[in-house]
């Protein structure tokens, strides 16, 4: 039976409020567990404020509801334990549809928070429940954070700007994620999502010069510098991010666009398009 009304955990972060978005679009009704009162979510209709960790928690946000997306905080490390509540949560409630956001590559242990991911994917795997594992490569909408420095001639990487990367449109993957869940689509499938494109700093350079007029140049700058900046107070995910930079400055993360053309039947949103929309709207 498809779902209709689906718990989102994580909710309140960038990958659930799009996630939450492809939903409601396609009529279903969201339950959105986030963080704090703070954290409201377009179009839910419910919130529920939670620790991912705490079952009782978890149980309560499921109440109603036919099946749930999976989403923990970015770099979190706790991702196992989450996997744990949420899969015991879910068995007792009687909830069977489960969607975990997940990571592409999840066994590069260089990068601790893939390992994280590719830990609560063993949770969910084993779980006996009916289980989908989505891999979606580095979000294309990340480079919004870089737009004012693109707009004045500069894109500042703390990683090799040759290094290659399958970035992919977070719209793409939020509208998997809702048509696995809505549709009943790959019940005990992995489905790796990467964008169209292998790109690096420099083509990201180049095309928003292009874009807007003039010159911009790519540049690296030292990584630990960087996540200094970042304001990341928690020692752990200092670590997991400046480990998360150190791997993509020698490996990029490459990745194949053939699962997710094959999910949407078009194809995937590129570079150019989601570039042009935080630079020039």
């Amino acid at each position: 039976m498809a779902a209709t009304r689906v718990l989102v955990t994580g909710a309140g972060g960038k990958t659930g409020r799009a996630v939450a978005r492809a939903l409601t679009a396609r009529g279903a009704e969201v339950v959105a567990l986030v963080r704090s009162r703070q954290h409201r979510v377009d179009g839910a209709v419910e919130h529920v404020v939670a620790d991912q960790r705490e079952r009782g928690a978890v149980m309560r946000a499921l109440a109603g509801t036919d099946a749930v997306i999976a989403i923990a905080p970015n770099l979190a490390g706790q991702d196992r334990e989450m996997a744990l509540a949420l899969v015991a949560a879910c068995r007792s409630v009687g909830v069977e549809r489960v969607v975990l956001h997940s990571v592409v590559h999840p066994q590069l242990t260089a990068m601790p928070h893939h390992t994280d991911k590719a830990r609560a994917e063993e949770v969910v795997i084993d779980s006996g429940l009916d289980w989908t594992v989505l891999q979606p490569n580095a979000y294309l909408q990340n480079l919004a954070a870089y737009v004012p420095a693109l707009l004045a001639g500069r894109l500042r990487l703390p990683y090799d700007p040759t290094a290659r990367s399958a970035m992919v449109d977070l719209a793409d993957v939020a509208e998997v994620a809702a048509r696995v869940v809505l549709e009943g689509l790959a019940h005990h499938g992995t489905l790796e999502l990467s964008g169209p494109d292998e790109v690096s700093g420099d083509d990201i350079a180049r095309l928003a010069g292009r874009l807007l007029g003039r010159d911009v140049v790519a540049e690296r700058i030292d990584p630990e510098a960087f996540v200094v900046g970042a304001g990341i107070t928690d020692r752990d995910r200092r670590g997991r991010l400046l480990a998360m930079l150190r791997h993509y400055d020698r490996h990029g993360s490459p990745g194949d666009a053939t699962v997710l053309r094959a999910l949407l039947g078009r194809a995937p949103g590129a570079l150019e398009a989601v570039l042009g929309r935080l630079l020039v709207g």
